[in-house]
């Protein structure tokens, strides 16, 4: 039997809950096995900007989540995502991973917000360079606030869950949708969520750039709702099913336009983001992006972004490949598989 790892997924409307066991072979996500899946839905208001307003009914859905799939262990990796924590491309001279984290703070104060003593910091290499001061490591720093860390943890532990690892969300987004042959291009991997949206941009195999949008689908969905105020209609499902798509009948052309103007911004700070790497790394820009969360449900929102960026853009088919162990049941989940992309990488964690 092969590694296998649970992880939570805590999102601003959804808890998911997902069980992998990885393959055998050189890279452990191809053939890996979903053993098992769960989701619960998080009613509005308790968690706001990314923070847990009620932890412990938070805590309360998660206990059940983990109840309702029967995973093997206990033992979680969790993921983490917030604003608050700071992603970069740095460079470090070449050492050992164990010698280099123990001296990682001494290296990067200088490029740190926050003191690095009230920091949790780790490096994720992606290449090997010769500098002028000799071999050097090029990669991801991760540094986020201690504090932020720990009520996240706290919150999890207290729904029954032992944390053994803490992951950033977008490395579990990255880990889940590089695979096969988006291994070898420049891709853009985007996932909208309720309240963010986190952007990788992944370069012949590697994530070069992490960002967290602090916008997403809750806020088309506010939009919809004050063009709707008063009446019977569900603004979340107008939400999905008008969406951006300007071609609709003048009876619902207001909802569309409401649409549009609310996530105009995001189109446009996604845009910004992929001329900024564009523009860092001459030649090597993104050739096409992959659209995952909540929020890809969204009609037209696929087409404003190619529009905006000139890229093709597709849906994200996070399970292509998996097996499907006995307890996998993906029914609650059919037509929307693209909302598990995150919490499948997560899992797909290997404790190497």
């Amino acid at each position: 039997m092969g590694t296998r790892t649970v992880a939570i997924d805590v999102g601003a409307s959804t808890v998911r809950v997902a069980e992998v066991e990885l393959g055998s072979g050189p890279d452990g996500r191809d053939g890996a096995t979903l053993h098992a899946y769960a989701e619960a839905a998080v009613p509005s208001g308790i968690i706001r900007d990314g923070v847990a307003q009620e932890p412990a009914a938070l805590s309360q859905i998660i206990q059940g989540v983990l109840s309702s799939v029967k995973t093997s262990t206990k033992n979680v990796t969790v993921g983490v995502g917030l604003s608050s924590i700071v992603v970069r491309e740095v460079d470090i001279p070449a050492q050992p991973m164990d010698k280099l984290r123990q001296s990682l703070a001494f290296h990067v104060q200088d490029q740190l917000p926050m003191p690095a003593d009230e920091a949790i910091l780790d490096f994720y290499p992606t290449m090997e360079i010769e500098a002028a001061a000799g071999a050097t490591l090029r990669g991801l720093l991760v540094a986020a606030p201690r504090e932020v860390v720990r009520d996240a943890l706290a919150i999890v532990e207290k729904g029954g869950a032992h944390v053994t690892a803490v992951d950033h969300s977008a490395l579990g987004l990255w880990r889940s949708g590089c695979r096969g042959p988006l291994m070898d291009g420049n891709v853009a991997l985007v996932d909208i969520g309720a309240d963010t949206t986190t952007v990788v941009i992944s370069q012949a195999g590697a994530p070069r750039l992490i960002r967290a949008l602090p916008q997403g689908g809750s806020d088309a969905t506010k939009g919809v709702a004050n063009i709707v105020k008063g009446s019977a209609l569900d603004a979340e499902a107008l939400k999905r099913e008008i969406g951006m798509d300007m071609s609709v009948g003048p009876d619902r052309r207001p909802i569309a336009e409401a649409s549009a103007h609310v996530m105009s911004s995001l189109v446009e700070a996604v845009r910004n983001t992929m001329v900024y790497f564009a523009s860092s790394n001459p030649g090597g820009g993104a050739e096409r992006i992959v659209l995952s969360g909540g929020g890809a449900h969204m009609r037209g929102l696929g087409q404003a972004l190619a529009s905006a960026t000139r890229l093709p853009v597709v849906i994200a088919e996070p399970l292509a490949g998996l097996k499907l162990g006995k307890k996998a049941d993906l029914r609650t989940v059919q037509g929307r598989e693209f909302e598990l992309a995150t919490v499948l990488g997560l899992a797909m964690r290997s404790a190497k």
